[in-house]
């Protein structure tokens, strides 16, 4: 009995609620179909009264073409064209009046209109002004007791373009068309309200009895996931709102998981950062020696003769060589765990760029320049590790039986220098994508796994932003975008 009572008080919640959202639709549709209908029946009326008024312009402008002098100042000029007025306003089914310049009443093909004051004797002087500076004309909605109309003003110019009168072509028809089609239009749209409301009303009725049916099913499914105290995913056949809440329910239960993952990827990070200082540590310890060792064995062999110096140098800069690099390895472990102060300054990256590019003279790097300098704020020696991490990774994607087309592209647009280096690589599986700036992830056979989590941190130091896309088969485009700095006056 009590469910039951839930369930009607349910079933009448859910059909007042949708009832009360179809009026407001209908509410608001309905507005909008006035004021839209309002809008465009006003467009027309203003078009079609500029029709008529680009009409009466050009029959009188063409009258004037036969008159060889016209002065504006003198009064018997509108005496000239005073039949001309009259014949216009039966062709065109129009009342035209005449103005002076100054804005006074000379002439009106309908006299009614001057006589009952629905038009007025004299134009003001902030309308006269408005017309000079707009040269097409001006359009206003006027009132008069309770007759509202459309009235235009333009110049009547002579043969030379010289303004020599206003003409004012009232337009009446506008109040009274509007009112007759509006009523058309809502007599036209008044039963198709109707049906819809019957129609949205039944349908609202079975919709609300569709949905409190199944709540105890649903309540009951949900109770025996909470007693198995674990958060499942529920299973729901129907694509009903009662669907579209299961799988609310759903998406929650996911999103709980991705929470736990992140919370367990901090973690693995955490681990990973206090072994980094571990590696460093241990790793950087006896590589200063060796280093300075080398390099006194150098100093020690300068009186040797030419040849044994020159294999000592070449000797000694090979091993120093791969002693920096393993100390870059322990450097780089130490520099995810904290990244090192960055001494930042005005770097051209062009420059740098094909700096870097160079040092690959073995790979083909087509490196497409700007036309101009691109400054950013930045550590040089951090901008350089990009370089090298992204072209390194960049020529080691393409396999040893293909040759490498490496294309570095670099532009500034909106405020921001544009990098973009390509290669021809066998290209990213899309499973390891969001994979790609996580610490540790590599799909090389060695190395660290930092290179591009480092990348990352140091753009993301910048206010910059590193994305990437790839095609199996085809190869990667990894695109890194820069704040520019602008160049100094």
């Amino acid at each position: 009995m009590e469910l039951f009572k839930v369930r009607n008080k349910l079933l009448t919640r859910i059909y007042i609620s949708m009832l009360a959202l179809l009026m407001a639709a209908f509410f608001f549709i309905g507005v909008f179909t006035y004021y839209n209908f309002k809008t465009q029946n006003q467009s027309y009326h203003e078009k079609r009264l500029s029709r008529k008024e680009t009409a009466t312009l050009s029959s009188i402008s063409y009258f004037l073409k036969n008159i060889d002098a016209v002065n504006p100042n003198n009064k018997n000029i509108f005496k000239l064209f005073e039949n001309k007025i009259f014949e216009l306003a039966d062709i065109h089914n129009l009342d035209i009046i005449i103005y002076s310049l100054t804005g006074d009443l000379v002439l009106s093909s309908n006299k009614t209109l001057v006589e009952k004051q629905i038009i007025p004797n004299k134009i003001n002087a902030a309308l006269i002004e408005t017309l000079s500076e707009k040269k097409s004309g001006v359009k206003k909605n006027l009132t008069h007791a309770d007759i509202n109309y459309l009235n235009s003003y333009q110049y009547i110019t002579d043969k030379s373009h010289n303004p020599i009168a206003i003409i004012s072509i009232p337009y009446f028809q506008l109040n009274e068309s509007y009112k007759k089609d509006l009523k058309v239009y809502l007599l036209a749209l008044i039963p198709v309200y109707i049906f819809l409301f019957i129609s949205a009303n039944l349908l609202a009725l079975v919709l609300s009895r569709q949905i409190s049916g199944p709540m105890s099913r649903l309540s009951e499914t949900m109770r025996e996931a909470a007693i198995m105290k674990k958060f499942m995913p529920l299973s729901w056949d129907s694509k009903d709102e009662i669907g579209q809440l299961v799988r609310q329910y759903n998406f929650m239960v996911k999103e709980l998981e991705k929470s736990a993952d992140i919370l367990a990827q901090n973690e693995k990070e955490s681990a990973w950062k206090e072994m980094a200082k571990q590696v460093a540590h241990e790793i950087k310890n006896p590589l200063t020696p060796m280093k300075l060792n080398v390099q006194l064995f150098e100093r020690s062999l300068k009186t040797e003769g030419a040849t044994v110096k020159d294999k000592v140098k070449i000797f000694s800069e090979s091993i120093i060589e791969q002693i920096d690099t393993l100390s870059d390895i322990a450097s780089a472990f130490s520099d995810f765990a904290k990244m090192p102060m960055s001494k930042k300054e005005r770097l051209d990256l062009s420059k740098i760029a094909e700096n870097t590019i160079n040092f690959f003279n073995t790979a083909n790097i087509v490196f497409e320049k700007p036309t101009k300098p691109c400054y950013i704020y930045a550590d040089k020696g951090q901008i350089i590790r990009i370089l090298n991490n992204l072209l390194n990774n960049a020529v080691e994607a393409v396999p040893e039986n293909k040759r490498p087309l490496i294309t570095v592209n670099m532009e500034l647009i909106n405020d921001c220098v544009k990098l973009s280096i390509s290669d021809n690589g066998e290209g990213i599986p899309t499973s390891l994508h969001k994979k790609i700036f996580n610490p540790s992830f590599t799909t090389k056979n060695s190395g660290t796994g930092l290179g591009l989590a480092i990348v990352k941190r140091i753009i993301n130091d910048l206010n910059g932003s590193i994305s990437f896309k790839s095609s199996e088969g085809q190869g990667t485009t990894f695109y890194v975008s820069i704040p520019h700095l602008k160049e100094k006056n």
